[in-house]
């Protein structure tokens, strides 16, 4: 199969564009299931997860005036602009926050829902909303961390430059070689492999965006 090979669709009308690497690499996250039914509600959760917090980044955009559009791909998701207005760092804050915030909404609807769900759910429906509040939650949380390009690291980076060196790009990548460091130690001694692998790669790219003196981007 071709692995170029996309998928384009529109939700509430930004274009969406699904690459299939994508699909490889939910589906590698979740091998750990071992359960085929399983797995398969996982690539679900995942494509749900990854949509919604795309399109957090999407709405603030178009009230931004850009024209933005979302592509998953097998690192996650990106939201890209056609037109890149000047924003203020405060609106680049919010921008960043947009996404993991409308994570968090998803996750907090699931949660509540699952309060009413009655005796007898059916185990695979257990797994999902277990895995949905998981994915939607869990990830905001870590996403949210000063590491680059992660939306906690564009929020670090816009507060640096906003309140302390307009002109200085290094520190943010500094900053984010150091958490990210922390990140991959605490994964690895919690047994996240996967996440000690993102952050080890983050981590990398920072550190070589560092050396030649630009700024780090990974997706």
């Amino acid at each position: 199969m071709n692995l170029t090979q996309t998928i384009n669709f529109k939700v509430f009308g930004f274009p969406v564009r699904i690459h299939f690497t994508f699909w490889i690499m939910a589906l590698l996250l979740g091998l750990n299931l071992r359960n085929p039914l399983y797995i398969l509600i996982w690539v679900v959760v995942v494509f749900i997860a990854v949509l919604v917090h795309e399109l957090g980044h999407a709405v603030l955009s178009a009230r931004y005036g850009r024209f933005p559009w979302i592509e998953l791909r097998s690192m996650g998701g990106v939201t890209v602009s056609a037109r890149n207005t000047m924003l203020t760092h405060g609106q680049e804050i919010l921008l960043s926050l947009s996404g993991p915030f409308a994570g968090f909404a998803l996750g907090g609807l699931v949660f509540l829902l699952s309060r009413f769900l009655p005796l007898g759910t059916p185990a695979w429906v257990q797994v999902f909303v277990n895995l949905m509040m998981w994915a939607n939650i869990a990830w905001g949380i870590f996403n949210l961390l000063p590491i680059l390009p992660l939306d906690g690291g564009n929020v670090m980076r816009h507060l640096w430059l906003w309140l302390k060196n307009p002109y200085d790009e290094r520190t943010p990548m500094k900053i984010s070689i150091g958490v990210g460091v922390l990140a991959v130690i605490a994964a690895l001694f919690s047994g996240m492999i996967w996440g000690a692998i993102l952050a080890a790669w983050m981590t990398f790219n920072n550190y070589m965006a560092l050396t030649r003196g630009i700024r780090s981007e990974i997706f």
